[in-house]
């Protein structure tokens, strides 16, 4: 099932709304608390202030990295380019 994170008046998660709901999709909508508590939980969820957030399958960022972790995937040096574009 899917979790959508976001509010009425943001635009992104009115679009993604109504394409579940066109698709027929089962989702959640969770209506984040308005303002600074709302961006803490998202931020918390997420480790972003910024909606809307869809999870699948996955009800925390602590499981999903717990997820990736479990694959025991090699770690490997980020490239020039890929860390210019976290700064």
């Amino acid at each position: 099932m899917l979790t959508v994170i976001g509010s009425e008046w943001c635009h992104g998660c009115t679009a993604i709304r109504k394409k579940l709901l066109a698709k027929n999709m089962d989702f959640e909508f969770i209506t984040i608390p308005p303002g600074k508590a709302g961006w803490d939980f998202v931020e918390k969820l997420t480790g972003r202030r910024a909606i809307p957030a869809v999870f699948y399958r996955f009800k925390t960022l602590q499981e999903f990295n717990g997820s990736i972790d479990a694959l025991d995937l090699p770690d490997r040096e980020l490239t020039e380019e890929e860390l210019d574009e976290f700064d």
